[in-house]
Parts: structure tokens; sequence; C-alpha cells
């Protein structure tokens, strides 16, 4: 996944194994350009919590602190994503592939993705 395309299997199945990353990646994946760290908080709380979550909520805290300081930095180490430089905004990096697994584990969690091309 990384850009020099060294990612192995293992790395792979570690990035997706966290719902947090694999929702940010599908987000990714439907949304082009830059998306804020905010937009992706209140996408993840309403995915946890549905129409019922509260923006500021204790969850949606615990969220963007998780994003933030875990969640994210691993995405951009493997090359899945970049920050912007204030690092409160990402877009998707380069995926070299991997597109497909993506998007067959967004249909395995019942995430609908649009038909795109890799």
């Amino acid at each position: 996944m990384a850009s020099s395309n060294k990612t192995g299997l293992g790395e792979t199945f570690d990035l997706l194994t966290h719902p947090y990353r694999r929702y940010v990646l599908y987000y990714l994946r439907t949304h082009s350009g830059v998306v804020s760290v905010d937009t992706l908080t209140a996408m993840l709380t309403n995915e946890l919590e549905g129409s019922s979550a509260t923006p500021g909520s204790d969850t949606a805290e615990r969220i963007e602190i998780a994003l933030h300081h875990m969640h994210l930095p691993k995405l951009a180490d493997a090359g899945l994503i970049t920050f912007a430089q204030d690092r409160r905004s990402i877009e998707l990096g380069e995926i070299h592939g991997y597109g497909q697994v993506i998007d067959q584990a967004a249909r395995i969690d019942g995430y609908a993705l649009p038909a795109t091309g890799d």
C-alpha cells in the first residue's frame, strides 16, 4: 500500500483490522479531494451511534483523539493517506492496486461504495 509498494499482506490486514481505519479509507474512496478530521470524526460517530449521534459528544471526542494520535498516522505511514501541513486535513494517497481489497472490505462491512476503477 505504501508508495514503495512493499507492504505485505500481513501489514495490509493489520491496517484494515481496526474499523476506524477501514471507514476512513472507505470514506476517502467515495469523496475525492481533501477531507477534514472533523468530517471524518462526524462520519465515524454517525457510523457507531447512528443518526442520533451528537457532535461534541464523548464518543466524538474519543474518536477524534484516536484518529489524530493513532489511526491517521498509521495510515499515513503506510502511504495510504496524506496530511496537509496543519494535520487537520486528509486525502487519499497512492493505494497501488489495493483499492479492490478496500472495496471488498467495505462490502463486507456493509458500506456502500460507488463503482470505481483503481
